[in-house]
């Protein structure tokens, strides 16, 4: 069963590899045989992940009707997707046209549920961290005495 939660920062090394958290992989390798896609997302700076047994079946609910609506969005999705695999103790290499998208070399990958999605750090701390945050405790109350 895919369920992804929490999050962490991996470096990107030289090789423009990053390792995915071990509990990701290990679910990742049992259920899509190590094979993730890729794709930028369409509504934040981040990308998307999706193992190939998700994405797979996204792509067989998305099949072509020239009659329906949406062809537009398909195309988007399906034309950007990269596929990738893990490698050695998880990591994949992530392809020369999404690296723009962690100038500092530093990834977060958050779960998803059933997909990841990767964010450089400091868009995630602005866009979602502030979200997410607790609100502030009320001050104290007098003391009993």
């Amino acid at each position: 069963m895919l369920l992804f939660t929490g999050h962490k920062d991996h470096r990107l090394d030289p090789k423009d590899r990053v390792v995915i958290p071990s509990a990701f992989a290990a679910v990742i390798q049992a259920e899509s045989q190590g094979c993730l896609f890729l794709v930028p997302s369409s509504e934040f700076p981040c990308l998307e992940a999706y193992p190939s047994s998700v994405f797979e079946e996204m792509a067989a609910g998305q099949t072509p009707n020239r009659f329906e609506g949406a062809q537009q969005d398909r195309r988007l999705f399906f034309q950007s997707a990269e596929r990738t695999e893990l490698k050695g103790p998880g990591r994949i290499t992530l392809p020369k046209k999404f690296l723009e998208y962690f100038p500092e070399g530093v990834v977060r990958i958050a779960g998803m549920n059933t997909y990841l999605e990767l964010w450089h750090p400091a868009w995630w701390d602005q866009m979602v961290g502030a979200a997410i945050q607790p609100p502030p405790l009320p001050p104290p109350g007098p003391e009993a005495s």
